[in-house]
């Protein structure tokens, strides 16, 4: 088949214009997949950006977070403020590769590098001033070689910083410490048995001025010697009963002590000067039953009838008939000790008695036939055994405190009504009496026969103790101390925070910078920083 010169062209022409056309085709479709790559770049490049702007601040924090915990685990402060710094700025840098590493595109022709991390101090302790840069690399294979392109990110910024725990105060021990002290001498210690006696200060041998704060025996500390680390750090338990009492300001405090607690088995020691707000005595623990009545303890004591507790004291109400008495009993070799006041009623018994009688035991009665009440003193059911006390109505409804010695040795009981200065204003004493009867500690608000009534009697506060001969000999001369501290309690609630307003204040002082505890204080950063209120004297 033969085509004519016409068709040839024809057919040669078409060739030429598919080959135009589809050259076309090809250039414009290489020209979207470029736009495409540069907008998928563009995207990754912010995508880095963005991460990085809102992952900083945490990371940030996470370093500084980290050095705490690694310093509290380790129990090792770092050396000095440089090796602290090169801790946290390696750590920011780690931080920031793994957040970008999230985002990372290993198709891309991005590629990242953090090149720099510099932290530095501000005027406020808890902020922080971070300057990093990462640079950002582009890639792109020509036909004879590789196109490189560099775009560096600067972060320039504050970060706060909160909730960092501080290695400082984890590990390190703080004290109260006392500055002055006085040495008690005793006479009267005949065994090593544990005895309670007391301790009478006042203007003359004591200077209530030279305390920390005279108006409070909060600071107080009534120490014995131990006799094997050769110092005087053994808390004796005591109770402080009377403060500052009168024109002569006396103050009476109860200790429990034994002669191998003592400096050559007859002396104390009272520390005072302390800025210290924990009270450490200890009544419980200084007698034998003690109770001041905050509540109403049902492991010392039971009840029948009526009886009400309201601003630390107890007060047992009558109607037909009521008792609050201890579960032990006792007899002889004790003296009972309480603070009451006992109203112009018929009729309230305390001491040792049965619950609801008024006649069956040892202690203080008030009755009223018809005359008027009257304060006695009772010893067993017996005519004898009941003693009025010459004008007794005198030392009802006030606050006295009323003693009751039971000596096992001699059978004899004596009974004192005494002020709160324990000097005596009634003495009565029973001699040779059938002494043997265990008894409960009763507080009994009993009604006439038949009837009930509103009587009632308070009481303030009770104790037990042994009976002994041991007196105070004398209190020297004031002694500056050093030699005496305690360790403060670190009463914070969960982690301790650097920075707390409750627990820190702001010093102008380097070495209290965060990364100045870093360094247990070592080396200094800056010229600002927080230090623990634990510290302070």
């Amino acid at each position: 088949m033969y085509f004519s010169q016409n068709a040839i062209v024809l057919v040669m022409l078409m060739f030429v214009i598919s080959s135009v056309f589809y050259a076309t085709i090809n250039y414009k479709t290489k020209a979207i997949e470029d736009e495409m790559n540069i907008k998928k770049e563009s995207l990754y490049e912010k995508n880095l950006v963005n991460t990085l702007n809102r992952n900083i601040d945490k990371i940030v924090e996470d370093a500084f977070v980290n050095a705490s915990y690694t310093i509290m685990k380790e129990r090792k402060f770092f050396d000095n403020s440089y090796d602290a710094i090169m801790y946290i700025t390696t750590y920011i840098k780690n931080g920031i590769n793994k957040s970008l590493e999230c985002v990372d595109e290993k198709s891309s022709n991005i590629s990242y590098n953090v090149t720099s991390v510099k932290i530095y101090p501000t005027g406020d302790p808890l902020l922080i001033h971070l300057y990093c840069e990462v640079d950002l690399q582009y890639k792109k294979k020509l036909n004879n070689g590789e196109l490189i392109a560099l775009k560096p990110i600067t972060i320039d910024k504050d970060i706060k910083l909160s909730r960092i725990p501080d290695p400082y105060v984890y590990l390190n021990k703080f004290y109260y410490v006392w500055h002055n002290a006085v040495t008690v001498t005793l006479t009267g210690f005949n065994d090593n048995d544990y005895h309670i006696f007391y301790i009478e200060l006042n203007k003359s041998n004591f200077h209530y001025d030279h305390m920390y704060n005279p108006q409070s025996h909060t600071e107080l500390r009534v120490v014995g010697w131990n006799s094997t680390s050769s110092r005087w750090n053994i808390v004796l338990p005591y109770w402080v009963q009377t403060w500052r009492k009168g024109s002569d300001e006396i103050s009476i405090i109860w200790v429990r002590a034994s002669r191998n607690e003592l400096f050559n088995g007859n002396q104390l020691k009272i520390f005072y000067n302390s800025t210290t707000p924990i009270d450490r005595q200890n009544p419980d623990a200084t007698f034998i039953l003690f109770d001041d009545f905050d509540y109403f303890n049902p492991n010392v004591w039971d009840s029948v009838g009526e009886f009400l507790i309201n601003n630390s004291n107890i007060t047992v109400i009558a109607g037909a008939g009521s008792s609050v008495y201890t579960k032990q009993t006792y007899g002889t070799g004790y003296e009972l000790m309480f603070r009451a006041n006992f109203t112009p009623v018929h009729a309230q018994v305390v001491g040792f008695f049965t619950p609801l009688s008024d006649t069956n035991g040892i202690g203080w009665e008030v009755y009223d036939w018809g005359s008027g009440a009257k304060l006695y003193t009772r010893v067993n059911n017996t005519d004898e055994g009941l003693s009025e006390v010459p004008n007794g109505d005198k030392y009802l409804n006030k606050f006295y405190i009323y003693d009751i010695l039971r000596d096992k040795l001699d059978g004899d009981i004596t009974f004192y009504i005494l002020n709160d200065t324990l000097n005596p204003e009634y003495t009565k004493t029973y001699t040779a009496v059938d002494n043997r009867i265990n008894y409960p500690i009763s507080i009994n608000a009993l009604p006439p026969s038949g009837e009930t009534s509103n009587t009632n009697v308070t009481v303030d506060w009770i104790l037990l103790k042994d009976i002994n001969n041991i007196e105070v000999l004398n209190i020297g001369s004031e002694e500056s101390v050093d030699y005496y501290k305690e360790e403060k309690p670190k009463t914070f609630t969960g982690t301790i925070y650097y920075g707390n307003p409750a627990q820190y204040t702001l010093v102008y002082n380097g070495s209290y910078s965060i990364i100045g505890l870093y360094t247990n204080k070592t080396d200094s950063w800056g010229s600002v920083g927080y230090k623990p209120i634990i510290e302070e004297n």
